[in-house]
C-alpha cells in the first residue's frame, strides 16, 4: 500500500511484500502495509486464529502502519483500510475483464472460482462488481493447494507453434504441410513422455487476419488436414471468430486474408480425481458452528458491525448463511459482505452468491 507522489491517491500493488518479510503483521521485519495488514484491521482475519493458530498476526503493528497514510490523506486508519480491500477488489476484477471482455466474453456468464488465502477474502465484491453470479471456494481446504491440485490433475499437453505468413488464396499442400509438420513433433514429444499412442488427441488452429491488419484471431480446425472443400469453411469460421471478437459487420468477407501463424496442441488426458457427492442436503446448520462474532468494518454501511464468525468444518452440504458473516477454515477465510450469501453445495465446496439481495 503506498501513495503515488505525483497523483497524492492511494495505489495498492503491484510491488508484494511475499511472504518474506510479508505483511507488518507477520512479524518478520516488513515495514510497508499490504492487503493482508487491511484485512486484520478491518476484522476480516482472527489475529488468534490465522492459519488454524499456528501463527500469531499483530494488530496493533498493522494499525500503526496503515495509520501513517491514512494521517497524509486526512482519513481514518478504518477508512483508508477498506479502501485498500476495494482497491484491490476492483483490480482484481479489471483483470477478469481483460480475460473476458476484451476477448469478446461477457464474465456474467461465467464462474469464479476463488481460491488460495486471499482469494475467498476478497472475490466476493470483485464478482459483484463484474456481474458474476457464482463464487466457487472449491471443497474448503482444497481451495489453499488449488494449483498444486491443478499441476497434478492437468492434462498432459504440448504447444508446437509456427510462424509462416501465407495470403489468400491459400495452396492446400504448403498449409497442410506445415500442419503435419506440427502434428508429428507433438507426437513424438508425447511419445518421450512415456504416452501410449491411444491416447494421442491432436487439436490444429491457425491464426489469421485481413491482409494488411495487424490484429490476428486463432480459428480452429476440424480434423487433422484441410481439404478443398475446407477453404471456404475456413473464411466462414474467420468471419465468425473475427466478428465476435470485434463485433457484427467488422469483419470483410470479401477481403483478402492472411495466415500468420500455425498451432498444434497435442495432448493427453491425465487420470482424474473420483469427486463423491454427499447423498442428502441438510439445511439445519450445527448449533456448534458459530465459533463467535467479531467487530468488522463494512463498506456497505461504513462502520464496525459486531458480525458473526462460523467454523468452515461444521457446515454441512445443504447449509446457507446470509451476511455479513465470515466463515474460517485453516487455510483459507470466505469473507460474505451484506446483502451475500454463501452455501455448501453436494460436492463440499463453498458457492458464494454476491448479488444475492
Amino acid at each position: 500500500v503506498w501513495i503515488d507522489k505525483t497523483t497524492k491517491s492511494l495505489r495498492v500493488g503491484p510491488q508484494s511484500a511475499g511472504a518474506d518479510p510479508g505483511p507488518v503483521c507477520y512479524g518478520r521485519g516488513g515495514t510497508t502495509p499490504t492487503t493482508t495488514d487491511a484485512d486484520l484491521v478491518l476484522g476480516y482475519l482472527d489475529p488468534d486464529n490465522f492459519a488454524g493458530g499456528t501463527m500469531q498476526l499483530d494488530r496493533d503493528a498493522a494499525t500503526q502502519s496503515l495509520q501513517l497514510i491514512a494521517d497524509k490523506l486526512d482519513m481514518n486508519v478504518l477508512e483508508l483500510a477498506s479502501g485498500v480491500a476495494q482497491i484491490a477488489e476492483f483490480q482484481m476484477a479489471d483483470l477478469i475483464r481483460k480475460v473476458t471482455v476484451q476477448k469478446g466474453l461477457d464474465p456474467r456468464e461465467f464462474v469464479v472460482f476463488a481460491f488460495g488465502g486471499a482469494g475467498p477474502v476478497h472475490m466476493g465484491v470483485a464478482a459483484r462488481e463484474l456481474g458474476v453470479r457464482k463464487v466457487i471456494v472449491p471443497q474448503g481446504d482444497t481451495a489453499a493447494v488449488w494449483c498444486a491440485f491443478g499441476a497434478a490433475s492437468a492434462d498432459i499437453l504440448h504447444v508446437s507453434e509456427q510462424v509462416n505468413i501465407m495470403s489468400s488464396p491459400f495452396e492446400l499442400n504448403k498449409v497442410n504441410n506445415v500442419l503435419q509438420g506440427l502434428a508429428e513433433r507433438g507426437k513424438q514429444e508425447l511419445i518421450a513422455d512415456g504416452v501410449d499412442s491411444v491416447r494421442h488427441q491432436f487439436a490444429l488452429s491457425l491464426d489469421m487476419r485481413h491482409r494488411g491488419q495487424i490484429n490476428e484471431v486463432e480459428v480452429d480446425l476440424v480434423g487433422s488436414s484441410l481439404s478443398d472443400n475446407d477453404m471456404e469453411g475456413l473464411r466462414q469460421r474467420f468471419v465468425e471468430r473475427y466478428e465476435r471478437l470485434y463485433g457484427r459487420g467488422a469483419a470483410l468477407p470479401g477481403a483478402r486474408l492472411e495466415i500468420v501463424t500455425f498451432r498444434c496442441r497435442a495432448s493427453a488426458k491425465s487420470q482424474k480425481p473420483k469427486l463423491v457427492e454427499s447423498s442428502e442436503l441438510n439445511d439445519e446448520i450445527d448449533p456448534g458452528a458459530q465459533s463467535g462474532t467479531r467487530d468488522i468494518y463494512w463498506a456497505e454501511s461504513k462502520k464496525l458491525s459486531t458480525t458473526p464468525i462460523y467454523n468452515g468444518y461444521k457446515l454441512r452440504p445443504g447449509n446457507s448463511l446470509s451476511g455479513p458473516c465470515v466463515i474460517e477454515t485453516t487455510t483459507t477465510s470466505m469473507v460474505i459482505h451484506p446483502k451475500q450469501s454463501i452455501s455448501v453445495d453436494a460436492l463440499g465446496n463453498f458457492v458464494i452468491d454476491p448479488n444475492a439481495a
